[in-house]
């Protein structure tokens, strides 16, 4: 396998910043360069691009530490970069180059890539693509002073992983741990499956319990569905036929309603006609009322006029008296003419007087007569006005008596319709009521139901979680348990193994082994045991306390000397070795003894004091710890030894120690404290085993508990789900009840809302017309009032009018009478002026006068006949008038009967519109009973289409297509009750089940297949780690021998003498059992490793890698430093032993010893000429050494 080194690239790798790339040959590179110039950093840089993970291994904190952090001249790099060339030109790796790169890249954010030939692959495939070869991070190709020193100090069992390599055993073990960890998912997935199987098994049968119950539902369902769907399309028949029936009824009574609304419609009429006529009679019996008034003003007229002129006539005929007195005193004597006509000159003054008064009283008269004529004139204008809004209110009075006539008849018809609607009302409200009541029911069943199933929908839900929980509690307990088992198992075995090595005394030497067994068997009285098993120590002392004693642990305890003396001549007689033997009676160490130490920071204790042990031993206890200090670490170690001056040992928690005298021994030391704790170890372990087998019981009882609870709360599953299957059928049949309830509700409400819309719209025109009643009765209560007061203010004008007539009549007889008084004593003045003059003339003659006189009564009778004649026109206009009042009221007193007569037709009218209303009213209910008849069977039809839907989702169509001939109607009813109670007796079918079965048979039989390939899966597993175990066990045994017999062979040569072997600890168990080095330098005898300086430690564990290297060899080695403790005789030699090696093995060193520079073909130099950053230089030896040789030639 070649598989060499061919160069290695690094770039802002720790100290490398800048790209830097090293080249190899075969043979030997050395990589040289002062402390901390870097040179060990590519080593770390070739174990950081072979995959190593650990941050301690590679000398940091954390991963980021491997990129370049910067320096004060130079900023920090981003990621950092290594690439690794290797040699396949024989194509030992799996790819067909001659050269395979590896590399990995890191960026400070944390993403990480490898690359095998710049493709990206896994970590994992660059661990396998090195397994077996000793090259990769856990292999042999990359040895530093750690591994050195961890070979040589390491325990028997820690040296394993080394060898295991080197024996080419990692593959296998690879595979194994695969196996096993295959195995182990195995075992879980078959517990798993096995856990569901039985799962499954409590669920398969009764889900076929149920699958059955459902099949015989789904055969009774289905014959349910075809006898309702022929049963239901035969009711549709029948319903259609009735209502096309229930149509044509309807049909003929909306035509009978029709006729008679016509017929009063017609009464209407002639009632209206009847109202107009009565109006017009109304109009003209006042307008003869108003002619008779008239008259009866002229005729009123008449007779004051009569009046006047009868006045005038009596003041004629006393003028006539007069004259006819004068005209008998004519004859008079003639003596004292001139007495008479001083007298009449005197009376003349005197009647002048009177006349002047007249004359001021007739104005006085007139101006009344005006007066009296004015308020006749107002009078008579109120009167007409008056006259006029009598009329008025006659004609509205009559107008409302018609409208109130015809509000009453229509409140009647109106009345007796809201009783009808009532009637009908009240039977819908009760409908409705009935409707309401059972759709209420049905609602709280459904809601019932619907609480049931939400309560059994949460149950189950809740149920379903606790299985769930339950399930996962199991499941979780489960997977606790085999945790606890397998710790426990773990435990148990390392306790076990622990008690093993501590019963075979592992880790003692011979002597110590033979010694406690001659005790055991009694051979040997007072033995007490080895300083190991006699004292305890607490687990954070314990190394410190192992370092301390060294050697010292395997020195045995005994009473006295005679008993050492005789466990010395045994050991001598038996040839089995020696041992140091510390009698108790003799041995009494000295406590050191130093006030100050208290004081002194990180100072522990005495280890004497830090161990515990039974008294008796203290003396020996203080002479092997009694000088020996415990502190924290190596720098407090080094500061209390100079304090004191190195009069004591100081040894620090993780082993370091600086031994009185000053020198410092020191490195890695395993964790284990070793044989020291062993025995607590066991106690620990046992205890802990103990903990977890009490958590088992526990989980097993828990389980056990949980097992129970999961059965039983799937018993309530079941019975939750059946109770809920019932209910959703329950609310199913419901839902649809309610729907049919809703449809029968919505109709009946539709029909009352317009029942009672109507007995609305009725009920605001009833108001309306008792509201326009009663503002009739206001109006004509108002009229009439309104009249009467009109009719009381003519009366009351006519009366002033007469009055005002009757003043103005008396005023003008009065004005007449004036008159007549003025012309009297104005003709008496006259006379009385002629009778003087006549009497101043009598003397002139007397005939003159008597002429005169004679003249004046002659003119006075014509004017009284004139008046009389004129008196009896009127009086003769007078009864004209009187005849036509009488004409009048004859008239008015037809029209009055001929009103009376309309108004009797009209309440005959009424009578008869009132039967027909009736009549109306009967038709109408009729009809609404007809049209809820068909409401009701239009219901059943929609009921019936309603419910193929909601139950089989089929329309009409689709059911006549499905029906059935149904030859006897009752059978099939009773073989539908029948099906209907075969279906109730089943009780809740979880129709599902069917499916469910199918399902979880198929899944059982699926898992039961899956369990029996597991199983093969795990035999196959079982077998092929078998197969693997025999072949590490003989490929490891092969190769260990092979090892062993090449490390004798190279430590004698390397030490020039001396004896070396390899052992197994445990022959019988070669996987497990640990590897004790035995070596025997020239002229020495070495109990123990630790008993030879480091010189010696380092060259031991060079020769072991040496072994390997000649049993496997590497393609590449790189060696860091490991000849460090070396002297310069022994790296001679190591240097030519490596060269020896070089035809194998390229080796690649990393050194500052001359003796490997020396033999190194090829040099490079590592410097830090700038602070912080490394700088290689590559230097050709031969070259040097050519170059050297000319110049000693010349």
């Amino acid at each position: 396998m070649n598989l060499r080194l061919r160069s290695l690239e690094i770039q802002g790798f720790k100290s490398f910043p800048d790209r830097t790339r090293l080249t190899f040959n075969d043979g030997i590179t050395a990589v040289v360069g002062p402390n901390g110039s870097g040179k060990s950093n590519i080593a770390d840089a070739v174990r950081w691009v072979l995959g190593e993970q650990s941050t301690k291994t590679l000398r940091g904190g954390k991963m980021e530490d491997v990129i370049f952090g910067g320096t004060q001249a130079r900023k920090a790099q981003g990621y950092s970069h290594v690439m690794l060339s290797i040699d396949n030109s024989d194509r030992a790796l799996p790819y067909e180059n001659d050269e395979v790169t590896i590399s990995r890249k890191l960026y400070r954010s944390g993403e990480s890539e490898y690359r095998i030939n710049n493709v990206n692959v896994r970590l994992k495939d660059v661990y396998e693509l090195f397994m077996d070869t000793g090259l990769g991070k856990d292999g042999y190709s990359i040895i530093g002073q750690g591994k050195i020193a961890e070979i040589v100090s390491a325990k028997s069992t820690q040296r394993r992983e080394i060898f295991e390599e080197a024996a080419g055993i990692s593959k296998y073990r690879y595979r194994k741990a695969e196996a096993q960890r295959k195995l182990e998912a195995a075992e879980e997935n078959l517990l798993r499956l096995k856990d569901i199987l039985l799962e499954l098994e409590g669920r398969v049968e009764p889900l076929r319990i149920q699958s059955e119950k459902a099949q015989k539902f789904l055969e009774y369902a289905g014959e349910k569905k075809a006898l309702e769907i022929s049963l239901w399309v035969l009711t549709l028949d029948r319903s259609k036929d009735l209502l096309r029936q229930q149509e044509d009824k309807i049909l003929l009574c909306k035509t009978q309603h029709e006729d008679i609304q016509k017929e009063l419609d017609q009464l209407e009429n002639n009632i209206n006609v009847l109202y107009t006529t009565m109006q017009t009679l109304a109009v003209e019996m006042d307008e003869r009322r108003n002619k008779m008034k008239e008259i009866d003003e002229i005729i009123s007229q008449n007779n004051a006029d009569i009046a006047v002129m009868k006045n005038d006539i009596t003041h004629n005929q006393t003028s006539l008296e007069r004259i006819i007195q004068e005209l008998e005193q004519s004859d008079m004597s003639g003596v004292d003419l001139d007495t008479k006509i001083a007298a009449c000159e005197e009376e003349i003054a005197q009647k002048e007087l009177s006349l002047e008064d007249y004359r001021e009283q007739h104005l006085d008269i007139q101006a009344k007569i005006t007066e009296y004529t004015a308020l006749q004139s107002q009078c008579q204008t109120q009167i007409d006005a008056l006259k006029e809004r009598r009329y008025g209110l006659s004609q509205s009075i009559n107008e409302t008596k018609l409208s109130s006539a015809s509000s009453n008849s229509l409140i009647d018809e109106t009345i007796t319709r809201l009783g009808v609607l009532k009637d009908n009302a009240l039977i819908k409200d009760e409908t409705i009521a009935q409707i309401e009541k059972e759709r209420k029911d049905c609602e709280e069943l459904i809601e019932e139901i619907e609480e049931n199933i939400l309560s059994l929908t949460n149950s189950r839900k809740g149920y379903q979680l606790k299985l769930e929980s339950r399930q996962e509690k199991i499941d979780k307990l489960s997977l606790k348990r085999r945790e606890l088992e397998d710790h426990m198992r773990q435990r148990q075995q390392k306790a076990k193994l622990l008690f093993d090595m501590e019963n075979s005394m592992e880790g003692f030497s011979g002597s110590v082994k033979y010694i406690m067994s001659q005790a055991s068997k009694g051979a040997l009285p007072k033995v007490y045991g080895p300083v190991s098993k006699l004292i305890t120590v607490d687990k954070k002392y314990s190394l410190s306390i192992e370092i301390a004693l060294g050697a010292a642990m395997q020195n045995i305890v005994v009473e006295d000397e005679s008993i050492a003396k005789r466990a010395i001549g045994m050991l001598k007689e038996s040839r089995s070795g020696r041992a140091t033997f510390l009698p108790v009676s003799t041995v009494k160490g000295n406590k050191l003894s130093e006030p100050s130490l208290d004081a002194c920071e990180g100072f522990l204790g005495v280890a004497c004091d830090l161990v515990s042990c039974d008294s008796r031993y203290n003396g020996v206890i203080q002479q092997l710890l009694g000088r020996v200090v415990i502190v924290e670490d190596l720098d407090r170690a080094v500061t209390i030894a100079k304090k004191f001056s190195h009069r004591f040992r100081v040894v620090t928690l993780d082993g370091q120690v600086v031994n009185a005298g000053g020198s410092m021994t020191g490195g890695y030391s395993p964790k284990s404290a070793g044989i020291l704790s062993r025995s607590k170890d066991i106690e620990a372990l046992q205890e802990q085993a103990k903990g977890f087998q009490e958590q088992i019981s526990k989980l097993d009882e828990e389980l056990k508990a949980a097992q129970q609870e999961l059965g039983s709360v799937q018993a309530t599953v079941s019975g939750i789900i059946g109770e809920l299957t019932t209910a959703q059928e329950d609310k199913i049949r419901y839902d649809a009840q309610l729907r049919q309830l809703k449809a029968a509700y919505e109709d009946a409400v539709k029909t009352k809302e317009q029942a009672v819309l109507e007995y609305d719209q009725l009920s605001q025109r009833l108001e309306s017309l008792k509201e326009k009643n009663v503002t009739n009765d206001e109006l004509m209560e108002e009229l009439n009032r309104q009249l009467e007061e009109v009719q009381k203010q003519l009366s009351q004008l006519g009366e002033k009018k007469e009055e005002y007539a009757h003043a103005g009549a008396q005023t003008s007889t009065r004005l007449a009478e004036h008159n007549i008084e003025i012309i009297t004593l104005t003709k008496e003045i006259d006379g009385i002026r002629q009778m003087a003059a006549q009497l101043s003339d009598q003397k002139m003659g007397q005939a003159e006068h008597m002429e005169a006189l004679n003249s004046q009564r002659l003119e006075l009778t014509a004017l009284n006949q004139q008046i009389t004649e004129k008196i009896e026109t009127m009086i003769l206009q007078q009864d004209t008038y009187s005849l036509q009042i009488k004409a009048l009221e004859e008239e008015i007193s037809q029209m009055s009967a001929q009103r009376t007569q309309c108004e009797q037709e009209t309440t005959q009218l009424r009578a008869q519109e009132k039967e027909i209303t009736s009549r109306r009213e009967v038709s109408a209910r009729e009809l609404a009973r007809l049209e809820e008849k068909k409401v009701s069977l239009q219901s059943e039809y929609d009921n019936i289409i309603s419910r193929l839907w909601d139950e089989y989702e089929i329309t009409r169509s689709q059911a006549i297509e499905l029906a059935q001939p149904v030859e006897d109607v009752s059978k099939a009813q009773r073989r539908l009750g029948e099906l209907k109670s075969k279906i109730k007796s089943l009780g809740s079918v979880n129709v599902s089940a069917l499916e469910e079965y199918k399902e979880v048979s198929e899944r059982y039989l699926f898992l039961k297949e899956q369990v029996e390939d597991i199983e093969k899966s795990r035999l196959e597993l079982n077998n092929l780690i078998r197969e693997l175990t025999g072949d590490m066990q003989k490929i490891f045994a092969e190769n260990f021998k092979k090892i062993s017999y090449h490390f004798s062979k190279i430590f004698v040569e390397l030490f020039d003498g001396g004896k070396a072997e390899l052992t197994l600890t445990d022959p019988e168990n070669i996987l497990d059992s640990g590897i004790e080095i035995y070596v025997q330098p020239p002229g020495k005898i070495i109990k123990n490793l630790a008993a030879l300086s480091g010189g010696e430690q380092a060259f031991v564990a060079i020769a072991i890698y040496f072994a390997i290297l000649k049993v496997r060899p590497s393609p590449f080695c790189l060696l860091d430093e490991i000849e460090a403790a070396l002297d310069d005789v022994n790296v001679v030699k190591y240097a030519q032993y490596l060269r020896r090696m070089c035809d194998k093995t390229q080796f690649i060193c990393i050194t500052h010893r001359r003796g490997t520079m020396e033999e190194a073909d090829i040099l490079y130099g590592v410097t830090m000429q700038e602070e912080g950053v490394s700088k290689l230089l590559e230097l050709d030896v031969s070259e040097i050494e050519s170059k050297l040789g000319m110049k000693q030639n010349s």
